[in-house]
């Protein structure tokens, strides 16, 4: 499938203060200005208002031309978050650069991580924005992930499963405990699949698959036991991937294919 997008222009790091702004939280110190256009496009489909929850899941991997290719495998995905927001990711995009930047609103130079390794972030991240605002905020990731380590240290709760599927069971179980202000849910199980087949293959399929469904299980859920609350939830991956010469799917390059990504956000 060709792919003759050029670059994004919306920087990702603002997404971070965007997050914060209607959460009514003051955003991390580093942080890069919220984005303008996304903050629009929320109000023109939604009006105004504070969400006093925010759902963010994460699925590794998706880049846009992805989302594109298996529209019809995430068609509930994209009508269930109707608002599809178009962001340049961080270079290298790899994924705890990507998520580092995500969260703190700040380039890899300024956060400190700058390939694929895994310290804790030591500076100023929306975790600690939503901390000092009196919230709670938690992390659910696959063990020993980017997402389960390097955000450690804070005065959160943190939950480390085996799978993709062990870790929305646990997001569902916290959702109905309704005690978070800032659930982050990461997925890792197409990012494994393009590695050791390509992004198209099957096994690619089949984890796209999985995200769709666990995307949509949880949105059901702060549906169902959210419904005191204004909750913003998002649909919201780190980087896109390509298919190298030799067949096998990778990320890492500054093109399009890999730098391109689409986040998607609804309203209840």
């Amino acid at each position: 499938m060709r792919y003759d997008r050029d670059f994004f222009d919306d920087p990702m790091t603002g997404l971070c203060a965007a997050l914060c702004e209607k959460a009514g939280v003051e955003p991390p110190a580093q942080a890069a200005p919220a984005s303008r256009r996304l903050l629009d496009e929320i109000a023109e489909k939604y009006g105004d208002f504070t969400a006093d929850r925010i759902l963010i899941y994460n699925p590794d991997a998706v880049g846009d031309w992805v989302m594109d290719r298996f529209a019809d495998k995430l068609a509930n995905s994209l009508s269930l978050a109707p608002i599809r927001h178009r962001f340049l990711t961080v270079f290298p995009p790899k994924t705890p650069v990507c998520f580092a930047s995500m969260y703190t609103g700040a380039q890899p130079e300024t956060h400190g991580i700058l390939r694929y390794e895994k310290p804790v972030v030591t500076i100023d991240s929306i975790f600690d924005a939503f901390i000092r605002a009196g919230k709670k905020p938690c992390i659910v990731s696959v063990k020993n992930q980017s997402m389960d380590r390097i955000f450690r240290g804070r005065d959160m709760d943190y939950f480390s499963e085996k799978y993709d599927d062990e870790v929305a069971e646990r997001a569902l179980e916290l959702i109905k405990a309704d005690k978070y202000d800032l659930l982050c849910v990461y997925n890792q199980r197409y990012d494994d699949a393009i590695h050791v087949t390509h992004p198209v293959s099957r096994k690619a399929k089949h984890a796209i698959d999985c995200y769709e469904t666990n995307f949509t299980k949880l949105v059901a859920a702060a549906e169902r036991e959210w419904t005191g609350h204004k909750t913003l939830f998002g649909f919201c991956p780190d980087h896109g991937v390509h298919r190298m010469p030799i067949g096998l799917g990778n990320h890492g390059k500054n093109i399009p294919k890999d730098m391109n990504i689409s986040h998607l956000f609804g309203v209840l």
